[in-house]
């Protein structure tokens, strides 16, 4: 900007304060009295009138300012404080650091596995099975042929019934011959009892051959059933070990599952695990970034306002060397934009009547000490 730009060449340019004295040769102690009575005539050049803080008849102590660019000085100093309040503010803001992750406690393994009750339902399905099948093929053959002891009585009843139809038709024979003969009535009476008495055990033995048939029938439905028991036994046997052995392979097939399972959580903490520890890493990244732009900020911020330290050492400013009166100022003068004019200094606000001439004084105020600037009288 304008302004700017000309606080910059105010900032540059020197001002240069010329004065001339006597240079006496006697002792400074002898005369030093002396000329703190005498006036004091100061040159003064600047660039610009306003920088000029005395005016005439203003009492004027030692060290009290009488030119300074106040304007570029205060433009200076509030840059100076914002930097200084920006500076405070970096440092005052505090840059969280990340927090340590808690790493996830691991699954705990899975216990050994363990199948022993199935295996042992196995066994006691298997010797189930195979006592069953022991059993049947014991017992089958005999099962499966007539009992002998109700096949005997059978056969019995038969060959009695066999022997009494034939004493039957002996009996019929012989009462036909006897008639044909014409025996006496008793002996066809007697022997007629005799045939009905061969009929009565022939009916019994008839009913006898009944009975031992029915058992015979009876014993083999038992035996029967009973092999259908055995066969039954068997095939429930066969039943309860192919529950046992299902029972085992769903035993297994569930520790497979919770060992998948187990194996799916290990690689989903591990995942997390990774995760967390990226973002830390990526969070210790973003803080150690966070810290070097605050580094780099203050730099920054020490470095302008070192700049701006240095521009206000090299602002000229002319302090008074002595305390006094200001009793003469002359009419500036501009030559190529610098204005000169000169400042007499008195001890008191009257014009001195010893006829004692003024003393010009070199004074340069291009060092931005003023406390190192000499002042000859």
């Amino acid at each position: 900007m304008p302004t700017a730009s000309k606080a910059s060449a105010t900032t540059k340019s020197t001002t240069v304060i010329e004065a001339e004295t006597q240079n006496n040769s006697v002792d400074d102690s002898a005369i030093s009295i002396l000329q703190q009575n005498r006036p004091l005539r100061i040159s003064l050049s600047v660039d610009n009138p306003s920088f000029l803080k005395v005016k005439v008849g203003q009492q004027i102590k030692q060290g009290d300012v009488i030119s300074d660019n106040s304007l570029e000085r205060s433009r200076l100093d509030k840059q100076k404080t914002s930097v200084k309040l920006q500076i405070d503010n970096l440092k005052g803001k505090a840059i969280p650091k990340p927090f340590e992750p808690r790493l996830t406690v691991g699954v705990k393994r899975l216990p050994p596995a363990i199948f022993s009750e199935e295996e042992a339902a196995i066994a006691q399905s298997q010797m189930k099975r195979s006592q069953s099948q022991s059993v049947l093929e014991a017992r089958s053959q005999l099962l499966q042929t007539d009992n002998p002891e109700r096949r005997a009585e059978a056969e019995n009843a038969e060959a009695g019934l066999q022997i009494a139809s034939q004493k039957v038709a002996e009996q019929e024979q012989m009462i036909g011959s006897m008639r044909d003969m014409k025996l006496s009535s008793e002996i066809l009476q007697h022997e007629e009892a005799e045939l009905k008495k061969v009929r009565s055990q022939m009916d019994q033995a008839n009913s006898t051959l009944d009975q031992s048939k029915a058992k015979l029938n009876a014993s083999a439905i038992v035996q029967q059933q009973e092999l259908q028991q055995l066969q039954i036994n068997v095939r429930l046997a066969d039943s309860e070990l192919n529950v046992s052995e299902s029972r085992y392979t769903a035993a297994q097939n569930r520790r497979r599952l919770l060992e998948y399972d187990a194996s799916l959580e290990e690689s989903r903490r591990e995942q997390q695990r990774n995760q967390t520890l990226q973002e830390h890493s990526r969070q210790q990244q973003d803080y150690a970034q966070s810290v070097r732009d605050r580094d780099y900020q203050l730099a920054q911020l020490n470095i302008s306002l070192s700049n701006i330290e240095d521009k206000l050492a090299q602002i000229p400013m002319l302090r008074s060397p002595r305390n006094g009166y200001v009793r003469r100022i002359k009419p500036w003068v501009g030559v190529n934009g610098r204005y000169t004019t000169t400042i007499t200094i008195s001890a008191d606000n009257v014009s001195s009547k010893n006829g004692g001439s003024d003393r010009p004084a070199n004074i340069n105020t291009t060092n931005p000490n003023p406390s190192t600037s000499r002042t000859t009288r």
